[in-house]
C-alpha cells in the first residue's frame, strides 16, 4: 500500500528567514500580511511565511522602530541645547549606541532576509540588489557617521571636531522614516520613475539661471558696478528672482533691467511649477494604479495585482518564481 505523499517544506533556516522578511516588510505582504509572494510555493499553507502571527509582529517591529528614529532624533536635537548636553550627557550617548546597535541590527536583518523577496533569483544575486537599492543605502548613511565618528575617535581620541556628523544623523535618520508610510515610499518611487523628467526641469532652471545674470550683468554693471560686478555676482539677484523671493537688496535701476526683471520674475513662476507638477502628475498616476480594477481586483497594498513587486526598488520581479534558493 502506498503511503501518501507528505509536502515538503522549508527547513528551519528558510522559515526564520521568511517570518523575518515578513515582519520587517509588512507592506511587500497581502493584504492581511504574509502571502504567497513572500511564503513561495513551497511553504505551509494554513501559515503562509509566518502570516498567523506577522501581522501583529510587523506592527510591533515596524511601531518600535519608528519610536527609536523619533527618539534619538529628539536627543539629536535636544543635545544642541547646552545645559541639557551638560546634564543629561550620558543619557544622549546611551540612546545614540541603543540605536546604533538597533539599525545594525535591523540592516543585518534585512539583509539575510532580502531573498524572500524574489525566492526566484539566487539569494546571494538578490542580496546584491538589495544593497544596491534606495532604502539600502539610506540605512547604510544612518549608520555611516557613527561609524566615522566611531574610526575617528579610534585614531585620533576625539580630537576633531565631528559637530557637523549631528546634522548627517538627524537628515539620515530622518529620512528613514519614509519606509515605514506608504505615502513616503510612494513618493520615493514617483521620483525615481520621474527621474528623466526632473533631470531636464533641473537641467533647464540651471540654463535659465545663467542667462538670466548674464542679460542682467550687461543691463545693469554700468548703473551699479558694485552691485552687479560681474555675472557671478548678478546670479543672486537671478535666484531670488526666478525663485519670486525678491529680498529687495538688489534690485534694477534701469528701465532696460526692470523690464528684464519683470519678464524673468513672470517665467520664474512658471519654471519653478515644472518640477511640482511633474511630481503631482506621479502621484495621480500612482493612485490611479493603486484602485483594484479589472484583472488587477486582487492587487495588493502597493497596486500590484499579484504582489510580485520588488519592496525595495519597486521594480516588478519576475514571473518565474519557483520558490528555490
Amino acid at each position: 500500500m502506498m503511503q501518501p505523499t507528505r509536502r515538503r517544506h522549508p527547513g528551519t533556516p528558510r522559515r526564520w528567514r521568511r517570518r523575518v522578511y515578513a515582519a520587517l516588510n509588512p507592506h511587500a505582504a497581502g493584504p492581511r500580511g504574509g502571502s504567497a509572494a513572500i511564503a513561495g510555493p513551497d511553504a505551509n499553507p494554513a501559515n503562509p511565511a509566518g502570516a498567523a502571527d506577522s501581522p501583529l509582529l510587523a506592527s510591533l517591529v515596524e511601531a518600535a522602530l519608528i519610536a527609536i528614529i523619533l527618539l534619538n532624533s529628539a536627543a539629536l536635537i535636544l543635545w544642541t541645547v547646552p545645559r541639557f548636553q551638560d546634564a543629561y550627557s550620558l543619557w544622549f550617548h546611551t540612546i545614540e549606541f541603543c540605536t546604533v546597535a538597533v539599525f545594525l541590527a535591523e540592516y543585518a536583518l534585512r539583509l539575510w532576509a532580502a531573498p524572500e523577496a524574489n525566492p526566484a533569483v539566487n539569494p546571494w544575486r538578490q542580496r546584491g540588489r538589495y544593497l544596491r537599492s534606495p532604502a539600502a543605502l539610506v540605512d547604510a548613511a544612518a549608520l555611516a557617521p557613527s561609524a566615522f565618528a566611531a574610526v575617528e575617535l579610534l585614531i585620533t581620541g576625539g580630537g576633531v571636531n565631528l559637530s557637523f556628523l549631528l546634522s548627517v544623523r538627524l537628515l539620515t535618520r530622518s529620512v528613514k522614516l519614509a519606509r515605514y508610510f506608504p505615502s513616503g515610499r510612494r513618493l520615493a518611487i514617483v521620483l525615481r520613475q520621474k527621474s528623466g523628467q526632473l533631470s531636464v526641469t533641473v537641467a533647464g532652471l540651471l540654463f535659465v539661471l545663467v542667462i538670466a545674470a548674464s542679460l542682467m550683468y550687461f543691463a545693469e554693471s554700468a548703473a551699479q558696478p558694485e552691485v552687479f560686478s560681474s555675472i557671478p555676482a548678478a546670479m543672486w539677484w537671478s535666484v531670488v528672482t526666478l525663485t519670486t523671493v525678491g529680498y529687495g537688496d538688489t534690485v534694477p535701476e534701469t528701465i532696460a533691467g526692470r523690464i528684464l526683471a519683470g519678464v524673468i520674475a513672470v517665467l520664474g513662476i512658471g519654471l519653478f511649477a515644472l518640477p511640482a507638477g511633474i511630481l503631482s502628475a506621479g502621484l495621480l498616476e500612482s493612485g490611479a494604479s493603486d484602485r483594484p480594477t479589472g484583472k488587477n481586483a486582487g492587487a495588493d497594498s502597493n497596486g500590484n495585482g499579484d504582489g510580485r513587486f520588488c519592496p525595495h526598488c519597486g521594480q516588478r520581479l519576475p514571473d518565474n518564481a519557483d520558490g528555490s534558493g
